[in-house]
């Protein structure tokens, strides 16, 4: 199953960008409510003034298309569809039982205001059922505690499946009711709105997304940190440490466990290092002592066993030779001590002495081809890197098989030198491929060689061409070949 690979920030970005849009949808939404709010109040304060003006003391003549034309824009309504009238007049005087009703013609029959629940549930009274108590029984005096007879009073019902806002005033002879549409109110707020987000909401994003993007970084910016000082980590920086008074506490603890972890593997990789350069060291001179004692015995011994005896161990000794010196050598790569004479180098030379000699070796069932240049100019030390063009030649005689090829191939590039080599090989599997400049490390094709090596030359090389500045890599290919790539900075 493939693995999904994610980024913090980008996560950390798009989390604190919908929290951000969320909470200005939920303060867009409570605006819109308190706005929706306060533009009713103002449409109450406009219904009461006409209602007042409808139940005064006006002409029942007055013509109502008239009236209707005359208020809709004071509500600020798009048409008189939008509108519903009311008005019950009643005469003065004991004659009050007679009374007439103007109302809209879209003014459903059904619906009357007593049917209505007014502002805090109560029921207004029409004029014909306040008059007994506004002047009395004989119609010419009020009777005594009725106040505030034109008190406006306001109600909300449902008129073909839209809502409607509504005010009514009872006054002394009439009683006067205006209705107004709500979608008015509302299309005009949303209007508002419109315009407002087509300016706002743009910049609002913009802004939301760069402080979504700042934020993301800020909070990532310890790590940051750390990942950039976990990258200059090798063997010449172990020393360095992330410094703890500019952070955090939440990021401390982290800090302080990787500083922690960074002086222990310093500890360990220093204590490894003089290990391996002690022991080195101090086995270079007793076999040094031993190969020379060896070559005494064999000059003055005159039994033909007795000198293959000796001459086989001394092919043993050489070897353990080979590898001290070897292992002294990436000792001191891997503490960055590894001493370089540099000069300008050919390499166009070394390498065609060194596939010279490869033909005086009787390789001829072997093709080998070859792509120099006429120089190749880089600073090195030229016995180290004729030790790594050593080892990757005498690699790739060793393990290409009878009828195979060896081709090399050497290109001059402004950023410095780069050889590639390549030969057939017997298959080989990507496990081996992975381990290739393990030291130590051999595939099975070398055990069953009589001429194996040891495997610390492939590993010596590429330590040897870092320490240069350049690296030694294996390229992809088929899997009976071998390609590896040597690039070296130029001059």
């Amino acid at each position: 199953m493939r693995r999904v690979v994610t980024s913090f920030r980008a996560r950390i970005f798009l989390i604190t960008a919908l929290i951000v849009v969320l909470v200005i949808a939920g303060i867009a939404a409570l605006s819109w409510r308190s706005i929706f709010s306060y533009q009713l109040e103002g449409l109450d304060q406009r219904l009461c003034s006409e209602a007042r003006r409808l139940a005064s003391e006006l002409p029942l003549d007055e013509m109502l298309a008239d009236l209707e034309q005359d208020i809709a824009p004071k509500l600020q309504l798009q048409s008189t569809q939008q509108l519903l009238l009311w008005r019950q007049s009643a005469p003065p005087a004991a004659d009050y039982g007679v009374a007439s009703v103007l109302s809209s013609s879209r003014w459903p029959a059904q619906l009357t205001p007593a049917q209505m629940l007014w502002a805090q549930g109560a029921a207004v009274s029409s004029p014909l059922q306040l008059l007994p108590a506004l002047f009395g029984t004989d119609g010419n005096r009020a009777a005594p505690g009725v106040t505030n007879t034109d008190a406006c009073r306001w109600s909300t019902f449902t008129l073909g499946g839209a809502d409607w806002r509504a005010a009514r005033v009872v006054s002394r002879y009439s009683d006067g009711l205006v209705a107004a549409d709500l979608a008015a109110v509302r299309h005009v707020l949303n209007e508002g709105l419109q315009r407002l987000a087509s300016v706002a909401l743009p910049l609002a994003l913009v802004w939301t997304g760069l402080g979504a993007w700042a934020l993301s970084a800020l909070a990532i910016g310890p790590l940051t940190r750390l990942r950039r000082n976990m990258e200059r980590v090798n063997e010449k920086a172990l020393d360095q440490r992330l410094p703890l008074d500019r952070e955090d506490r939440e990021f401390g603890a982290l800090i302080d466990a990787y500083n922690t972890m960074l002086e222990r593997l310093e500890l360990s990789f220093h204590q490894a290092c003089r290990f391996s350069a002690d022991a080195a060291h101090e086995l270079k001179t007793p076999l040094t002592i031993l190969q020379g004692q060896l070559e005494q015995a064999i000059n003055v011994s005159s039994h033909w066993p007795i000198q293959v005896a000796l001459t086989q161990m001394l092919d043993e000794v050489s070897r353990l030779s080979a590898i001290t010196r070897k292992l002294l050598l990436l000792s001191q790569a891997d503490a960055g001590q590894l001493p370089l004479l540099l000069s300008r180098v050919d390499l166009s030379p070394m390498l065609s002495e060194r596939l010279a000699d490869a033909q005086l070796l009787e390789l001829q069932n072997i093709t080998i081809s070859s792509e120099l240049p006429a120089h190749a100019f880089v600073q090195a030390d030229e016995q180290l890197l004729g030790q790594v063009l050593n080892n990757l030649c005498s690699n790739a005689f060793r393990y290409t098989p009878a009828g195979g090829w060896i081709k090399v191939r050497a290109r001059v590039l402004p950023t410095g030198v780069t050889i590639f080599m390549a030969n057939s090989a017997t298959p080989i599997p990507e496990a081996t491929r992975l381990r290739f400049f393990d030291r130590f490390f051999r595939g099975n094709a070398a055990h069953n060689r009589t001429t194996d090596g040891y495997g610390l030359g492939l590993s010596l090389s590429r330590v040897i061409a870092r320490a240069h500045g350049g690296d030694l890599t294996l390229q992809r290919s088929a899997e009976n070949e071998v390609r590896l790539r040597l690039w070296l900075p130029g001059k």
